[in-house]
């Protein structure tokens, strides 16, 4: 096989999906008889003419054939020229594939394709014959259609043994090219069928040609498009096979008719013919289709029992054969191992606007009048098609002004076309399910299905676990990667509208409440005895009265949620590692919550209570928490949640953030099931009591910026499920109490900020510790000895420790650490045992203490030692000297040594192999710079104003280069920047990489020839210049004085101009500019190959210009820009190649 295809097919109505083109009998019995029947095989409808062609047939039918084929099969043989019948055949098949994109398949049966594109051998001799007796402007438009015909992709019989081989291989590549095409039904007025299309040809796998029946079942929401895409499928590949039936309506169907009509009536539309009777039986006459190729799909079933009562339990059908179901239930196809499941998604945001106007507006876009309305429409629907196709045939024909309140009433009052729909769904539901979706839509959507299934969980008739299980298949609901329980919009909508229709007009009658005006409403009646569950946001821009009172009559509250919009969601799951350790937002404000009364009342069946910036001191003395499971009451009034001992052993969490006049905690000794405890910014906090030990299932625990607490009690050790502990900001706390048992489970400890002074030697009981955090600790003066004895230790965080000097001696003991944290802390000096760990990063960074951390350790202890280190930092360290033993850190990559004290860097660094990166910014002191492995890729060495020196590789850089010296005026004294742009410069040896630098200079290297003034240049380019193998080009510009603080950038771009086309795009050649004092140069080269520019594209536009600006990023000025190519020829651009530069714009300071 040459290649393929050399256009696209026609979008038209065709009779045949092959024409075949030959000259000859012999052709016909040897070849193109076979190349038929294997094309016909293949479900192909395949034209070819009669034996006889000259007898029966004018050449008018078969130019008509050929204009109603998709795709024409052209088979040159050695007397094929010879046939004025096939040379006219071909003229026309060439005008069907200029104006229809029909497909074009040369075949060059046993000849030279050389001899059909220049009419050489058999086929010259033929011509010789025709210009003696026929019109010359006739011959001659035959001898341009061989010559075009031949330059298509085909086939040369030569490169096979044997012709089966071919025409299998023919015939596969043809049934290929087809299944590509869409049929009319599929292309004129379905939108965003791309990538279901292919999705579903390679879960039929219509591509490999395979012999298997294959079963696909399209499972989603109502409205999300299965049966359209099913349609779609059926319609563009149903003339492949012998039988095919859409039966639609399935569930349906199947109301009120028993087995043995819908059987009738499923037969009767897979032969296309009437079933009168099964006769000797429906399992019989589903045998006869057994060896036959059939394509069914049956539309929207809802039960398994459907498909076995149509395709039979032990299904049998004929090679090839496709079975594809479509159910809003994905239960309905578990039952059924051999399918596969295809879940649509919702429309993108482009295929939902065209879906969208098409139905609004009878064309693809709205008008720019209609454009923000019809983007308000959009975001209602969401991507889902029913609703795009409803919503704007509605708004078809309508005034703006109609619109406007159409899309507001929406808000209120939704579209019952759309509702009816998707509660077809919800009908099929059981008591049980209907409660746990209609939670989820009132309450719980977006929270995390662990959560949730707790909640449900405590109430006796719910059955979270099977009822989500349900809501999963019938896709009325899903999960999120971080296990958040997600909804359409449009179903969360329907489930509210089920609740609204419980009373429209009497709020305080319905079961559940979100709206803040219904909660009001409900309160004022003091008569809201259906109310079941109240979820509110509250608006904080205004003063909000709420009837105290009202909670009497609600004996049936069971879920009470009021928030705020501003504060995030506990169980909301943001962080995919580790949901339950949230942070708040951080903010107090003025209550606006006004109670009218006090709360006498509160239901005994609550299980959630969530009440942000409650107002008042205390909850009901009266209230019974026996059966809550969450306690959220963040940034409240509250002092104390009740007196004395209260059942509360369903509890699972607590979460009292920001209450910041909460004194103390109340008894825990009944919370046996309490996992979180959340008292951050408990300011008032002054302890805790020692009740607290009795939590013995306690996993969470925050006592962040709780800043009064001083002490914790030591029975802190009897909580044997207690994972985190966070202490962070309790700035009073000067000792962490004494563990006398083992804690086998708390793996986060977060002491940062405390006032700890040293820990207690007990440490080493938390045998499971993992990590440490004790940062910005100021009055920390060590660390015990047997903190080492922790075995299981991976994280270390001693940044800000001021005051700490040492590390303990046996520090190697920590087997595992992973990570060490000093930065900005009082080490001076490393433990040489720190060299049996394994640790990939050493930050040091503002340790200022630290002169020469390597230099007491011999070469010999160090080498092969720490071999996982791959980033150090030593940045504003006291940094005197690097010792030699650098270079045994053989993994490194990345050597931060900013703003140190170095005047020199070890010879020996060209042996860290793997360097990559080295920051050298504002080392003041640094006189030059030693020869560096070829592995480096970026130097920084910006402010280095005593820099003199620079030793480059030996050997050329494996990868791209960025080199900035801002500032570095030595350098340019020394005039060192020539030898580094001279050696490195253009990338030698290999164009693919990236190549920048910056450094002080006011002139552009003369090897730019296209330069000149300004932030622009344009060049001339030369005939075929792409077919010189372009690699790469430089940009190179002068950037004048510049001392703003921030850091820089320009954005390049090129504009390539031709023959009626022009060519755009753009690329980063100059950036991360810095602040600099006087004139810069910047030099950056850019691969070609970056572009992804096809070569035939640029040819065929014949691009004879380029245009080269530079648009800054912030406040720079460009003085001067010039433009430099690269060729694969002769690797530099040839001046005689090129016109003079053009200059474009200037920019004028």
């Amino acid at each position: 096989m040459a290649s393929s295809s050399s256009s696209s097919s026609s979008e038209r109505r065709c009779k045949y999906d092959v024409f075949l083109n030959f000259r000859g009998e012999g052709t016909r019995k040897i070849f193109v008889g076979h190349l038929h029947k294997a094309l016909e095989l293949r479900g192909l409808k395949t034209f070819i003419d009669s034996e006889d062609v000259g007898k029966g047939h004018d050449l008018s039918v078969l130019l008509e054939a050929i204009s109603d084929s998709k795709l024409s099969i052209v088979v040159f043989s050695q007397d094929y020229a010879s046939s004025t019948w096939c040379l006219k055949e071909l003229v026309q098949i060439l005008k069907c594939n200029a104006t229809q994109k029909q497909i074009v398949v040369p075949i060059f049966y046993q000849l030279d394709p050389s001899h059909v594109r220049k009419q050489e051998a058999s086929f010259a001799q033929a011509f010789l014959k025709h210009e003696s007796n026929r019109d010359l402007q006739e011959v001659q438009s035959w001898r341009s259609a061989l010559t075009q015909a031949a330059n298509f992709s085909g086939w040369d019989s030569r490169d096979y043994k044997d012709d089966a081989k071919l025409i299998d291989a023919i015939a596969v590549d043809v049934f290929h090219k087809l299944i590509h095409i869409p049929s009319r039904e599929v292309s004129d007025d379905l939108v965003g069928m791309d990538s279901p299309m292919h999705i579903m040809r390679r879960l039929l796998r219509l591509s490999g040609g395979t012999s298997d029946v294959v079963y696909v079942g399209i499972w989603g929401m109502g409205g999300i498009g299965k049966t359209t895409i099913a349609k779609a499928v059926y319609n563009n590949i149903a003339r492949l096979f012998e039988h095919s039936c859409f039966l639609d309506n399935v569930r349906e169907r199947f109301t009120g008719k028993d087995t043995r009509q819908m059987q009738v009536e499923f037969l009767s539309e897979l032969l296309n013919e009437k079933v009168k009777s099964l006769g000797g039986g429906y399992m019989m006459m589903l045998e006869r289709l057994g060896e036959r190729k059939i394509l069914v799909v049956l539309d929207d079933v809802d039960d398994s029992n459907q498909i076995d009562t149509l395709l039979g339990k032990k299904r049998s059908f004929g090679g090839g054969s496709k079975i594809i179901v479509t159910t809003r239930d994905e239960h309905v196809l578990q039952p059924h191992d051999e399918f596969k499941i295809y879940k649509p998604k919702p429309l993108s945001d482009g295929d939902a606007l065209k879906l969208f106007s098409q139905n609004a507006f009878k064309k693809n876009k709205p008008s720019e009048e209609y454009d923000h309305l019809s983007r308000r429409a959009l975001e209602y629907a969401q991507g889902l098609p029913l609703a795009l196709r409803i919503l704007g045939s509605h708004l078809h024909n309508k005034s703006v002004s109609v619109w406007k309140d159409e899309l507001e009433k929406i808000k209120k009052i939704p579209n019952t076309g759309i509702q009816r729909v998707l509660k077809i769904s919800y009908d099929g539901l059981d008591d049980s399910q209907k409660k746990i979706f209609l939670d989820i839509a009132c309450f719980f959507k977006g929270l995390h299905k662990d959560y949730v299934t707790q909640v449900l969980g405590s109430f006796d008739d719910f059955y979270p676990l099977s009822g989500l299980e349900v809501l999963l298949e019938k896709a009325l609901v899903t999960i999120s990667k971080f296990g958040g329980l997600e909804m359409h919009d449009l179903l969360q909508e329907m489930g509210r509208e089920i609740i609204h229709s419980e009373s429209p007009n009497k709020p305080w009658k319905r079961s559940r409440l979100w709206s803040y005006e219904d909660v009001q409403d409900a309160l004022t009646r003091n008569k809201a005895t259906k109310v079941e569950g109240i979820m509110v946001e509250l608006p904080d821009s205004k003063d909000m009265y709420l009837n105290a009172e009202g909670f009497v009559s609600m004996t049936n509250l069971r879920l009470l949620r009021i928030t705020y919009p501003d504060v995030n969601n506990f169980y909301r799951p943001e962080n995919p590692i580790l949901e339950m350790f949230h942070n708040d937002i951080a903010f107090f404000r003025e209550s606006n919550q006004k109670l009218n009364g006090d709360p006498k009342f509160l239901s005994h069946k609550l299980r959630v209570l969530v009440w942000h910036d409650y107002p008042l001191k205390a909850l009901p003395s009266n209230f019974d928490p026996k059966n809550l499971v969450d306690l959220d009451m963040r940034f409240s009034r509250i002092e104390q949640l009740w007196v004395g001992t209260k059942r509360i052993k369903e509890l699972i969490s607590i979460n009292l953030s920001y209450c910041k006049y909460l004194k103390e905690i109340p008894l825990c000794t009944e919370a046996t099931k309490l996992e979180k405890l959340i008292l951050k910014g408990c300011t008032s906090l002054l302890e805790v009591h020692p009740s607290i030990s009795a939590l013995e299932k306690l996993v969470f625990w925050s006592l962040e910026d709780c800043t009064k607490l001083k002490i914790l009690p030591s029975s802190i050790h009897h909580l044997k499920s207690l994972k985190f502990l966070d202490l962070c900001g309790c700035s009073n706390l000067e000792m962490f109490p004494d563990i006398s048992e083992d804690m086998e489970a708390l793996s986060e400890l977060k002491l940062d900020e405390t006032a700890i002074k040293e820990l207690p030697s007990s440490i080493e009981r938390l045998r499971r510790l993992k990590s440490l955090s004790m940062e910005n600790c100021t009055s920390l003066v060590c660390l015990p000895d047997n903190i080492c004895n922790l075995a299981d230790l991976m994280y270390l965080y001693l940044s800000g420790c001021s005051q700490l000097r040492n590390l303990p001696k046996n520090f190697g003991s920590l087997e595992s650490l992973l990570e060490l944290e000093l930065h900005n802390s009082g080490i001076e000096k490393l433990p040489v045992s720190i060299l049996r760990l394994k640790l990939g990063k050493l930050s040091f960074y503002g340790c200022e203490r630290m002169k020469a951390p390597l230099s007491s350790w011999r070469s010999s202890s160090i080498e092969g030692r720490w071999n996982a280190v791959v980033f150090i930092d030593f940045r504003d360290c006291n940094l005197l000297e690097l010792s030699d033993a650098i270079a045994h850190f053989s993994s490194l990559k990345i050597l931060e040594l900013s703003g140190t004290n170095l005047k020199s860097l070890p010879s020996t660094m060209n042996r860290l192999d793997f360097l990559e990166r080295l920051e050298l910014e504002g080392c003041k002191r640094l006189k030059s710079i030693p020869e560096l492995s070829s592995s480096i890729s970026y130097i920084n060495a910006n402010n280095c104003t005593t820099l003199e020196t620079i030793s480059t590789p030996k050997r050329p850089y494996d990868m791209g280069r960025y080199f900035t010296f801002c500032n570095c005026w030595k350098l340019v004294q020394n005039d060192l920047f020539r030898d580094i742009v001279e050696t490195h410069f253009p990338p030698q040896g290999n164009y693919s990489r990236h190549f920048y630098i910056c450094f002080p200079g006011s002139e552009i290297p003369e090897r730019f020839i296209h330069q000149c003034k300004g932030s622009s240049v344009t060049a001339q380019l030369p005939l075929n210049w792409v077919d010189n193998k372009v690699l790469g080009f430089s940009i190179c510009a002068v950037i004048g004085h510049w001392d703003y603080y921030s850091v820089s950038s320009a954005q390049c771009f090129c504009t390539l101009k031709g023959n009626h086309c022009e060519y755009r795009f753009s690329f980063y050649g100059i950036s991360e500019i810095r602040p600099f004092k006087g004139n810069h140069m910047c030099l950056g080269y850019v691969p070609w190959s970056e572009f992804g520019i096809n070569g035939e594209e640029v040819n065929e536009c014949r691009y004879t210009e380029a245009k080269f600006e530079i648009q800054c990023l912030g406040p720079l000025f460009i003085q001067r820009c010039g433009v430099q190519f690269f060729f694969a020829n002769n690797n530099e651009v040839a001046h005689q190649d090129f016109g003079e530069p053009m200059v474009q714009s200037e920019r004028q300071p």
